[in-house]
C-alpha cells in the first residue's frame, strides 16, 4: 500500500472516505445559518452511516482527536506545519472538515459542546433549557437529537451523583421504556424510534426537574427532599405527608446526633481495605451507624405503612449511605439545592 505523505494526499484521502459525492469546495464558502446547516446534515449523514460497526462519525473523529474530553490531537494527525503547506483551497476545505469533525466526536462520545455554536440555541444542555429541548423535539437531524438527549442523561447522573442523589442518579442510569420493553441504551444500541427515544429522555428529566421545582416551592431543604424520595427508593411525582414526617424526623435525628459523628480521632486514611483501620474506629463506625439503623427501623415503625424500607431493601440502603455521609461529615453542604 502506497504510504500517504503530504498533507495534500492526506486530506484528498479523508474528503474519498468520508465526504464522496458532496461538494466541499462550494460549501466551504459557506456562511452564518447556511453553514450550520450544511454541518449538521453532514453529521447526521455520518452519524446514520456505518463503516462496520461503527458509524463514520467516529471513523471521522479519530482523524483529528482521541477520544479525550476536549478533543485533544491524535497523535500522527496533521501537524500546523503540516497544514501550512496546504493550498487557500484546501485549506478552506479543511476547516469545514474539521468542524464537521468537531461535532462528530462530541456528540459520539457523548461531550458537552457549544450548544449555540452548533444548533443556535441557548448553551444549556440542562432540560430546563427550552430551546434545547423544543429544537430536540422539532429537528430533522433525528440522529443528533438522539445523541444529544443521551449526552444530556448522561450529564444529569454526574451531577446527581455528584450531589449524592442516589434515586434519580438509578432512575436515569436504568431508565426503562415500558412501550418498547427495553432498557434505554446508547443510539447506537437501541431500535426505539429516534423522537420516541429523545421523548423518553426529555421526559424523564423533566420529571424529576419538577419534582425539585415543587420541593423549592414548598421550601424544603435539598437534604429533606432526598431522604424523602430515598425513603420512597425513586424519584416519586408527589410529596407525600406521611413521608415527609418521617424525612423529617430522620432529618433532626441527623443533624443532632450523627453529623461528624464519624470523624474519629486515630481514622487511618491510608488504609487500604477497613479491616486496617484500628478496632476502635471500627467498633466505633459500627455503633454510630447501628444506633442510625435503628432509627430508621423506628421511623419506619412509627409514619410509614407496613412493608416500606425493609432492611434488605434499596432504600434502607440509600438512607444508610446518606447517614454515612452525614457521620463523615457531609451534611447540608448543598442547601442550595441540585
Amino acid at each position: 500500500m502506497k504510504q500517504i505523505k503530504s498533507a495534500s494526499e492526506r486530506l484528498a484521502r479523508i474528503e474519498k472516505d468520508f465526504f464522496k459525492g458532496v461538494d466541499l469546495a462550494k460549501a466551504s464558502g459557506l456562511e452564518g445559518e447556511e453553514r450550520r446547516a450544511f454541518r449538521l446534515a453532514q453529521v447526521e449523514r455520518l452519524l446514520t452511516e456505518n463503516d462496520g460497526a461503527s458509524p463514520l462519525a467516529m471513523w471521522l473523529s479519530d482523524q483529528f482527536w482521541t477520544a479525550d474530553e476536549g478533543r485533544t490531537p491524535m497523535p500522527g494527525g496533521l501537524t500546523l506545519q503540516e497544514q501550512q503547506s496546504l493550498t487557500d483551497a484546501e485549506m478552506q476545505r479543511l476547516r469545514l472538515i474539521v468542524e464537521v469533525a468537531g461535532l462528530c466526536h462530541d456528540l459520539s462520545l457523548h461531550f458537552t459542546f457549544d450548544l449555540k455554536e452548533a444548533f443556535g440555541v441557548k448553551n444549556d444542555f440542562w432540560v430546563t433549557n427550552k430551546q434545547l429541548v423544543e429544537w430536540l423535539s422539532s429537528t430533522p437531524y433525528e440522529r443528533i437529537a438522539m445523541h444529544t438527549a443521551y449526552t444530556m442523561r448522561k450529564r444529569a447522573i454526574c451531577v446527581y451523583e455528584y450531589g449524592h442523589y442516589m434515586p434519580a442518579q438509578d432512575a436515569l442510569a436504568e431508565l426503562f421504556s415500558m412501550e418498547y420493553s427495553e432498557l434505554v441504551r446508547t443510539p447506537d444500541s437501541t431500535d426505539i424510534p429516534p423522537r420516541a427515544y429523545v421523548k423518553i429522555i426529555v421526559d424523564a428529566l423533566l420529571s424529576i426537574e419538577r419534582h425539585w421545582q415543587r420541593g423549592r416551592r414548598l421550601k424544603l431543604r435539598p437534604d429533606l427532599v432526598k431522604l424523602h424520595d430515598e425513603i420512597y427508593g425513586l424519584v416519586p411525582r408527589q410529596f407525600d405527608r406521611g413521608v415527609l414526617a418521617a424525612a423529617q424526623a430522620l432529618y433532626d435525628y441527623m443533624d443532632k446526633e450523627l453529623c461528624g459523628r464519624l470523624v474519629l480521632e486515630g481514622y487511618n486514611y491510608d488504609a487500604s481495605s477497613w479491616s486496617e483501620q484500628p478496632e476502635s474506629v471500627r467498633r466505633t463506625t459500627a455503633e454510630v451507624l447501628g444506633r442510625f439503623a435503628e432509627k430508621i427501623r423506628e421511623v419506619r415503625s412509627k409514619y410509614l405503612a407496613k412493608g416500606w424500607v425493609t432492611d434488605d431493601s434499596l432504600a434502607f440502603s440509600y438512607l444508610m449511605a446518606h447517614g454515612q455521609r452525614c457521620g463523615y461529615g457531609y451534611w447540608r453542604e448543598e442547601d442550595d439545592g441540585l
